[in-house]
């Protein structure tokens, strides 16, 4: 990231955050747009590939990208689904960079060889390491790795920023220092999150053999780990949110006392242009879809929920319950990556 795209980010937050403080129009900083549903892989606790396989065409999301730039939106998560099993993904991605949008990618980076020229229009990479390879396939798939390793590797050569995301259930619960060591060698942050359940997004849930007081210990270790290993880039208080949190067979509540910025801050928009307040709150809250309809405060008040485990949520959060600490602390953990 440049320090004109810092500042841009900078202001975008700060803009978001005044909103969030005192009211007004929303003007999110931050929007992921599901360019597809599709996806080559059948991981146990996503349910994307099996909802709605349409999606927008490139004039539809020209609109789309449009309005969210009106919004204030600057970083733009491109997710899916699988976003390069779309033919045009690089078409897609040149959009977003028309409307100036720092981009970032979230994929399994199976089809990366077809889609290298993409990347030069990226500023970070998500993609997927779920612990020991054989916990990693248990999870995502016998063919899920294809691929994978090597195309981090080409990526880290090309100084593209990737971080790499583990979901923690009870197969990988104990993979925290192989995947670390696998982050020192590839040169990759790691971020841990925990599984959700209850939205369609996602599918199934804890068992039984994975208890609450073993998952927030979990969570302790990896925020004490996090003072002596910079390869973690989750942040210090989305850890130790984790390490509170009740009931992680519940991933959202309704509490009283804490507000969500979801829908002022950031937004998420679905491969058919439908927008919610966040990914968690999809088939809880009417859409307003952004190809035809314009998003407003009142399009976030009906929202199921106010504080949640679900990683990317809890990240944004602390961003606007705690700015200044959690600003230096994300700066830490996501941009001193050397491009």
């Amino acid at each position: 990231m440049t320090t004109s795209e810092y500042w841009q980010l900078g202001w975008a937050f700060a803009r978001s955050l005044a909103t969030y403080e005192l009211g007004g129009r929303p003007r999110p900083f931050s929007a992921t747009f599901a360019v597809t549903n599709r996806c080559n892989l059948r991981c146990r606790y996503c349910n994307t590939p099996f909802l709605d396989s349409s999606q927008l065409s490139l004039a539809d999301i020209e609109v789309v990208f449009r309005k969210l730039k009106t919004l204030g939106v600057v970083r733009l998560g491109l997710a899916g689904g699988e976003p390069l099993v779309r033919d045009d993904i690089g078409d897609i991605a040149a959009l977003g960079k028309a409307q100036g949008f720092w981009l970032s990618l979230n994929t399994n980076l199976n089809l990366y060889r077809r889609h290298e020229s993409l990347f030069e229009h990226i500023g970070m990479v998500f993609t997927s390491l779920d612990g020991r390879f054989e916990h990693h396939r248990e999870a995502r798939g016998d063919k899920s790795l294809d691929g994978t390793l090597e195309a981090i590797r080409s990526l880290r050569a090309r100084r593209i920023p990737v971080v790499a995301i583990c979901v923690v259930d009870v197969h990988n619960i104990d993979d925290a220092e192989f995947l670390l060591e696998q982050a020192a060698q590839l040169d990759v942050r790691m971020h841990f999150q925990p599984r959700c359940t209850d939205t369609d997004i996602v599918r199934g849930a804890y068992g039984d053999d994975l208890d609450n007081e073993r998952l927030r210990a979990f969570w302790r270790r990896l925020r004490a780990r996090r003072r002596v290993d910079t390869h973690i880039a989750s942040t210090a208080l989305y850890l130790e949110h984790l390490a509170r949190w009740s009931d992680f067979r519940q991933s959202a509540v309704a509490d009283p006392g804490q507000r969500c910025a979801a829908g002022v801050g950031f937004l998420y928009v679905d491969p058919q242009g439908n927008t919610f307040p966040c990914p968690y709150t999809k088939g809880k809250v009417p859409p307003i879809n952004l190809v035809r309809e314009e998003w407003s405060r009142a399009a976030c008040r009906t929202m199921p929920c106010t504080d949640c485990s679900v990683g990317p949520m809890v990240e944004f959060n602390t961003l606007f319950r705690r700015p200044w600490r959690a600003a230096i602390d994300a700066a830490g953990s996501y941009a001193t990556f050397d491009r």
